[in-house]
């Protein structure tokens, strides 16, 4: 388990990490939005909700990375991040259910 001076050295990593994702997610809305305009399927309204919210929760959890915060506030970040990271991968499913059945009826 890292402590102190080994989990602050991961800190610049974790933030990297945080920034890339972030920067994926706003690629993928974009075309998940484009695609939806474009073709009216309401899968891809599905899938580009379930990138919001998963960007909502993820930059919830990554607060702490960023700006300094009490404990206790951390902790409370995380408890409201937790509910939105189960909506956005149900949606997430259900959205690329969606997606693929769409693509077997085209194929049919």
């Amino acid at each position: 388990r890292l402590q102190g001076k080994q989990m602050q050295s991961l800190v610049p990593a974790i933030q990297i990490e945080i920034l890339i994702s972030t920067l994926c997610g706003l690629v993928m809305l974009y075309w998940q939005v484009r695609a939806y305009y474009r073709h009216r399927q309401n899968f891809f309204a599905t899938l580009a909700t379930s990138t919001v919210i998963g960007m909502a929760s993820t930059l919830m959890f990554a607060v702490p990375y960023f700006v300094r915060v009490s404990e206790s506030q951390a902790i409370t970040l995380v408890r409201l991040a937790i509910p939105l990271v189960i909506l956005a991968s149900i949606l997430a499913t259900w959205g690329s259910v969606q997606l693929f059945r769409a693509l077997d009826e085209i194929r049919r």
